[in-house]
């Protein structure tokens, strides 16, 4: 895999894990183990990648929203 492909999913799952701490932090959210959010946002990165949002707030309230229908 090209190194700034890894780069950018890098970035792009440290982003995903700021956005879970903050919505932790202002919403109860059932508790996950720290391999289990680790498992989660390596998901979320790899279909961010692969879907066509350019948006990540977007993508990231969709998860939740999708949850909780």
């Amino acid at each position: 895999m090209n190194t700034y492909v890894e780069q950018d999913k890098m970035k792009i799952a440290i982003i995903l894990a700021r956005m879970y701490g903050v919505k932790e932090t202002l919403e109860p959210l059932p508790f996950l183990p720290n391999d289990d959010i680790a498992i989660m946002i390596a998901k979320w990165t790899e279909e961010y990648t692969n879907t066509g949002e350019k948006d990540i707030v977007i993508f990231f309230e969709n998860k939740f929203r999708l949850r909780k229908t």
